[in-house]
């Protein structure tokens, strides 16, 4: 639930070809760089963060988009990588964006809140949003991420649970009131494409207002509320794109 500065990035853009076959057959390529604190980074145009707020952590992050995420004793942990903006156009004036993404889990321990997938922020509404299509705890996330559930819905051929949540706290813009958006797929997948703008679609007919886009990342986050998390959280595959 960390948030990034502005990074510019060139957009990049996928085939179709790619899209058959990352799942099969997918490996980190390109230049890396490995963090083993908190940072705020891009690489080859790449946008991306590692935060965690104890433990021994790190994460290394590739030019092609992929990366790879590494914790161990840490209460809360995350790592993301992809397209940042600058806050001046909304996600219709940006284009339609999709997400590719390859998970692979090792040695996931005292997992007790997760979110794999799509994360975000925009301002004018300022808004946090998650697509969570995977999750690395035992449980799926609940009704617990927020104070307004508007229920199930079908969103890119899945089905998704729409939550909204109003909080104070840290965000882009400092400690202030912001929102919260959730889809949560009701099966996890290791694997596939994300239709980011359906969901921002479904948001707005809920009444969900979107601001300027300020980022849109692949994303892999794991806390605990008790024991430290451990474990390995690799995406040889992870490309956000218009």
């Amino acid at each position: 639930m960390k948030f990034s500065q502005f990074i510019p990035v060139a957009l990049s853009f996928a085939t179709s070809a790619l899209a058959q076959s990352f799942c099969s057959s997918a490996s980190h390529s390109g230049q890396s760089v490995k963090e083993t604190g908190n940072k705020v980074g891009s690489i080859g145009g790449v946008g991306y963060e590692m935060w965690a707020d104890s433990g021994n952590n790190s994460a290394t992050f590739y030019s092609d988009g992929s990366f790879s995420c590494s914790f161990s004793n840490a209460k809360d942990y995350l790592c993301r990588s992809g397209l940042s903006f600058d806050s001046t156009q909304s996600h219709s004036q940006i284009g339609h964006m999709y997400a590719d993404f390859k998970l692979v889990k090792q040695n996931i321990a005292n997992v007790d809140y997760s979110y794999v997938g799509i994360y975000g922020w925009t301002r004018n509404p300022l808004v946090e949003f998650y697509i969570v299509d995977n999750w690395l705890s035992q449980y799926r996330p609940g009704d617990w991420v927020g104070n307004k559930k508007h229920g199930d819905f079908i969103i890119d051929g899945a089905q998704y649970t729409v939550f909204e949540n109003t909080r104070f706290g840290p965000s882009i813009d400092g400690d202030t009131q912001f929102k919260q958006y959730f889809s949560i797929r009701q099966t996890p997948r290791d694997c596939g494409t994300i239709d980011i703008s359906a969901h921002f679609a479904q948001w707005e007919k809920l009444g969900m207002t979107m601001g300027k886009m300020h980022e849109a990342k692949v994303l892999g986050e794991a806390g605990s509320n008790g024991a430290g998390t451990s474990g390995t959280a690799d995406f040889p595959y992870a490309k956000v794109y218009i």
